[in-house]
């Protein structure tokens, strides 16, 4: 299946409606997302704590003076990596913490447009109508993908057209 171009795996991935999560759903998946940040805030401070504790005990260690400057430097290095780390891959790419903006108005024009090329674009619309709340970041990706899924194909009179 590696094997394959990209545009075959694209026609093999399962297309499944296009719903928009409403409102209460989205507030849920914050809630979640949020108490898991809280724990990784939470793991990230006491990690910060335990490096910077180590790193203020190694001149009073019994480590030898010529390695103690170089073992704080490596410390501080790990410590504020591992940090990084902890913050940035786990909440903001795994948790796709940015899914839950709401999208600028001169992109709501461009989704709109979108939508009205996807079979199911009115029902999306009039779902966040009712709910009342406007387009999040997240929703953005699987609304291009499904119109590119869409797109009209040529009527039988422009298939003819000989220009070029």
């Amino acid at each position: 299946m590696a094997a394959l171009p990209f545009t075959e795996l694209r026609q093999q991935k399962q297309r499944t409606a296009l719903v928009p999560k409403s409102a209460g759903q989205l507030r849920v998946e914050h809630d979640r997302i949020v108490a898991r940040v809280r724990l990784l805030l939470n793991v990230t401070i006491a990690l910060a704590c335990i490096g910077v504790a180590v790193i203020a005990w190694l001149p009073f260690s019994p480590v030898p003076g010529e390695f103690r400057f170089g073992v704080q430097e490596v410390l501080g290095v790990a410590v504020f990596a591992a940090c990084l780390f902890v913050l940035h891959e786990r909440t903001e790419l795994t948790l796709r913490l940015y899914n839950f903006e709401p999208v600028e108005q001169t992109t709501q024009g461009e989704l709109r447009a979108l939508l009205h090329r996807v079979p199911e674009g009115a029902s999306y619309q009039n779902a966040l109508a009712a709910d009342n709340r406007t387009f999040v970041t997240g929703e953005v990706e699987a609304i291009r993908e499904r119109a590119e899924a869409f797109v009209p194909k040529n009527l039988p009179a422009d298939e003819g057209n000989g220009e070029t």
